[in-house]
């Protein structure tokens, strides 16, 4: 229970009487230092030593009744104040002078989770929980006290008797409870007994000295000011005088090494700083830079060079505006437009303004070599200083590659490295060059290492192994420049995309039920659930993919309808992740246009030449892996994806290579499901995971865990 301290003035002295909450017993030292709390200390100290100086045995001496004479009357009254717990008969204003009542909350603990609550009313403080009805003979303002404890609740705390603590708040709601009681005025006292100030305005001031950041200033509470290193950490409160605390709302949560009272970083975690652009006082030229990179543009527009040749459309011209803006300031970009915006010629634009003799090295997937070297060509009227290579030949040639220097170092389709233990994204971070580009529609596939894996060779000292998953997101944001068509306003045809549901005959149906219901899930090792999971969904395409003759009544629909198209002069895309699902396709369509990962580059490009340009080549058969990224078919009106991916955006990338830039007809993108399959399970999982490229710098969703695989194999 709590000490009461009842303070009476008698002449110039101070009587002051000691009770504990509750009880009638009498207070003796031992006793009155078991039931002390912290809060009590300083009071308690004051008066023990002024009473003790009546008696040589404390032992025996009672201490419900203490004189505290006239030279030390205003301090005993300060701090047993402090307490929250002084009940002062003070003289009572006139009768015909109303009563006012001011809440105080007494905080119990550090965390602030556990209080107690008290009516201040001037003449007398009392324990909201007293049910004594008047104070000095008038009547207690019971109807307000209600009214206070209601606002008490409705701010979060709750009626809970723990210890000596009648209320209780959980953690993450401490801080909002109690700004907002301070705010409409309510006394709020820590466990010390200190006042509790609400933190004010800040005053930061951010500057540069040698690529380095210092940050530094101070925070006002109150009348008081701290440096702001008094708010970093973890800490809740930060002390201002004797007297009083201040309650922190708002840290200072950036990662850096403090130097005395200023806190210092690297120029390149500058993302970190954004949220305080508004209201810190930021140096010129600093804040120009912090401004670029928080709106993604740059103030300048950036125009290409003389060798440049082509024009560019209004959000292009933006991105060049934005390379060219990181360039001037030494950081590096990611490109995520999405598909079909155009990267590569905003690329090339950027190269066209390079005064340098260093070379430029682009990096791509072999697929895509001849994509660059047709786009140079019609773009660039003098390209000498490009170096095209592909990631093969950088992981085969390493030692050539990264002992040169290069201007500009570019990586197209960089997922390619996503994963950093592998040989090519190690000797991707070898590479030197004074700038470099990651160009990607879909950056973050599945897990967030993936982006954490391009930003190493980016900029490798951008992000500490150890940061936190929001230190991660404020980092990384100033650099990625992701635009989807819808925001740019492309003069596009409509995109309409359809679900064709196909329900199993009754043979396919037992046979896939069969196999689904042979497969043990306990005890299965993780290879053997993806193989599991593999031959449900061959079966699900056609069961010949595992050595069946049962009929597909999937490829059966695919079939009919690629006739129907065929048969209106349509031009059609049927994209699988099975090469042998293509191959049976290809015995229905023996002139369809193919590619997969094996085609040659020079057949590669005559069959994209021939389905864009030949009126004859109507059907083209491309495997998701080699033919969802990198080509324009913009001759195409219907994409057909004969079987689901684990994610959406690399099926949106399939789509795109058809609605993209030149695109002038509606494309109709029809993806075939069929019905109470593990194809189905796959398009919930996918919409419950979400790892679309939206949410590249939300960070959200995760990759598919042990429990996922299972749970798709499950009845």
């Amino acid at each position: 229970m709590d000490l009461l301290y009842k303070i009476e003035m008698r002449g110039s002295s101070l009587l002051v009487r000691l009770e504990e909450q509750g009880s009638k017993r009498i207070l003796y030292l031992d006793t009155l230092k078991a039931i002390a709390k912290e809060s009590d200390r300083e009071a308690l100290a004051l008066l023990i030593r002024i009473h003790l100086r009546t008696t040589r045995n404390p032992d025996t001496l009672s201490f419900q009744l203490i004189e505290v004479p006239s030279p030390h009357v205003k301090d005993a009254i300060r701090l047993m104040e402090k307490t929250g717990r002084l009940i002062g008969k003070k003289e009572a204003p006139p009768a015909n002078v109303p009563l006012d009542a001011i809440p105080r909350l007494v905080l119990k603990d550090a965390t602030g989770c556990f209080a107690t609550l008290w009516m201040d009313y001037g003449i007398e403080v009392v324990p909201f929980l007293d049910f004594s009805p008047t104070i000095q003979g008038r009547p207690r303002l019971k109807k307000e006290e209600k009214q206070f404890e209601k606002d008490l609740l409705e701010s979060g705390f709750i009626r809970k008797t723990v210890g000596d603590s009648d209320y209780y708040i959980p953690t993450d709601k401490v801080k909002e409870a109690l700004t907002l009681l301070v705010d409409v005025g309510w006394q709020v006292r820590d466990m010390r007994g200190n006042r509790v100030v609400k933190q004010g305005k800040s005053e930061i001031d951010i500057r540069e000295e040698n690529g380095t950041i210092i940050v530094s200033g101070k925070v006002h509470f109150g009348e008081r000011s701290v440096s702001i290193k008094a708010i970093s950490g973890q800490r809740m409160w930060v002390e201002l005088d004797d007297e009083s605390v201040g309650l922190i709302e708002r840290k200072i949560e950036i990662e850096g090494e403090w130097k005395e009272d200023s806190l210092t970083l690297p120029k390149r975690q500058i993302g970190a700083l954004l949220p305080l652009l508004e209201s810190a006082h930021w140096e010129e030229t600093l804040r120009t830079c912090a401004e670029g990179l928080k709106n993604g543009i740059s103030i300048e527009k950036a125009e290409p060079g003389g060798s440049f040749r082509g024009e560019l459309l209004v959000y292009q011209q933006k991105g060049v505006d934005w390379l060219s803006f990181l360039h001037r300031f030494g950081f590096s970009a990611l490109l995520a437009d999405e598909m079909g915006l155009g990267k590569t010629v905003q690329v090339l634009a950027f190269l066209s303004r390079l005064g340098t003799n260093l070379p430029v090295l682009i990096v791509a997937p072999t697929s895509l070599l001849f994509n660059w070297r047709n786009e140079i060509a019609r773009f660039l009227t003098c390209h000498h200083n490009i170096v095209l290579t592909s990631y093969t030949t950088l992981r085969l040639n390493e030692e050539r590659y990264t002992g040169q220097e290069f201007e500009v170092v570019v990586l197209d389709e960089s997922n390619a490295i996503k994963t950093a233990t592998t040989q090519t994204a190690k000797a991707a971070c070898k590479l030197k060059a004074r700038f470099k580009i990651c160009m990607s529609g879909t950056p973050l596939e599945n897990r967030l290492d993936e982006i954490l894996s391009q930003f190493h060779f980016l900029m490798p000292d951008l992000i500490e192994k150890k940061s936190e998953l929001e230190s991660v997101k404020k980092k990384v944001r100033p650099f990625i420049l992701r635009r989807r068509k819808e925001e740019v306003q492309l003069d596009l045809p409509e995109k309409i995309e359809q679900i064709a549901w196909v329900e199993m005959d009754e043979a396919q149906k037992e046979f896939y039920d069969t196999y689904r219901n042979g497969v043990q899930i306990e005890g299965l090792k993780q290879m053997e659930i993806l193989e599991a999971i593999l031959r449900l969904r061959q079966i699900c395409c056609d069961p010949r993919l595992v050595d069946s003759d049962i009929p597909s009544a999937k490829m059966e629909r695919l079939i009919a309808d690629v006739k129907e198209a065929l048969e209106q002069k349509r031009k059609v895309l049927i994209f699988s992740q099975f090469t042998s699902a293509l191959s049976l396709i290809r015995q229905e369509f023996q002139d369809a246009l193919y590619l997969d990962g094996s085609t040659p580059q020079e057949k590669r490009e005559e069959q994209v030449r021939l389905f864009q340009e030949d009126p004859n080549s109507s059907l083209f058969l491309l495997s998701l892996k080699a033919g969802g990224v990198g080509l324009n078919l913009t001759a195409a009106d219907y994409v057909f994806l004969f079987d689901p991916w684990w994610n959406d955006a690399v099926e949106q990338q399939a789509i795109d290579r058809a609605h993209r830039i030149g695109q002038k007809k509606t494309v109709i993108a029809k993806r075939y499901l069929t019905v109470g399959t593990i194809e189905e399970k796959m398009l919930q999982l996918k919409s419950k995971k979400q790892q679309t490229a939206d949410q590249l710098l939300d960070f959200e969703g995760g990759h598919l865990t042990h429990e996922d695989l299972l749970d798709l194999l499950s009845t």
